[in-house]
């Protein structure tokens, strides 16, 4: 006995065709400012992505890398001091959203509230425990070759 959830037809040639017709017209913005729209689809923090750092930051971070180690240390200890000091960055940016988002979902009436923000705030609970994780390591690397 077939079940109707179970029927599987194919497709004819004719669906094959309109299907790639239709596959052909569809492949994305070709502008750049359509192209620039679509990367900010779904964007709601930046913080999966990667952290592109300005070049202030980069020589703050570098300066109090070497304020850390001292300015004879090795090259592979600045580099740990830098990772240290960049995911402590990363760790007070992830806490400034979160004050962004309770301020946000505070001011909101009790029948206004949505779940997805409770949602959103337990993900950025997933990415700071994965910053302090990162921290942690780049701390033990520094203490290993200090």
């Amino acid at each position: 006995m077939i079940r109707p959830w179970e029927h599987k037809t194919l497709a004819t040639e004719k669906q094959i065709a309109a299907n790639r017709a239709n596959a052909k017209r569809s492949t994305g913005p070709k502008t750049a400012a359509g192209k620039q729209k679509s990367s900010c689809n779904a964007y709601r923090h930046g913080l999966s992505g990667t952290v592109i750092w300005d070049s202030a930051t980069l020589a703050n971070i570098d300066s109090t890398a070497r304020d850390c180690v001292g300015e004879a240390a090795a090259e592979d200890q600045l580099t740990f001091a830098a990772d240290f000091f960049q995911t402590q960055i990363e760790v007070l940016r992830i806490r400034a959203i979160r004050t962004e988002q309770w301020a946000r979902i505070s001011q909101k009436e009790s029948e206004d509230y949505n779940p997805k923000d409770l949602k959103r705030l337990a993900a950025l609970d997933r990415y700071e425990r994965y910053a302090h994780t990162k921290r942690r390591k780049a701390s033990q690397k520094l203490r290993s070759r200090g």
